[in-house]
């Protein structure tokens, strides 16, 4: 397995990007399952993600974050 696309996009593992947001393994699968994480699967069980797609889904998370913070809100508070 090439840790490049043939574009030239790194490819990064389930644990690294686990490490990245802060969450397990599982986590990460599971986003990717749900389709919250754009990952392609190499194997029938090992999931890789382009390092763009992580960080733009990280972007996306710490603006989220950001803007619930603005507004007084707790992550996770659906009221």
């Amino acid at each position: 397995m090439s840790a490049f696309t043939a574009d030239g996009d790194r490819v990064l593992s389930v644990h690294t990007v686990a490490i990245r947001f802060g969450v397990s393994d599982r986590t990460v699968r599971l986003w990717a399952e749900k389709g919250r994480l754009p990952g392609f699967k190499d194997g029938p069980k090992i999931w890789r993600f382009r390092a763009t797609d992580v960080e733009a889904v990280r972007a996306r998370l710490m603006t989220r974050r950001r803007d619930m913070a603005d507004q007084g809100e707790e992550p996770g508070d659906d009221s």
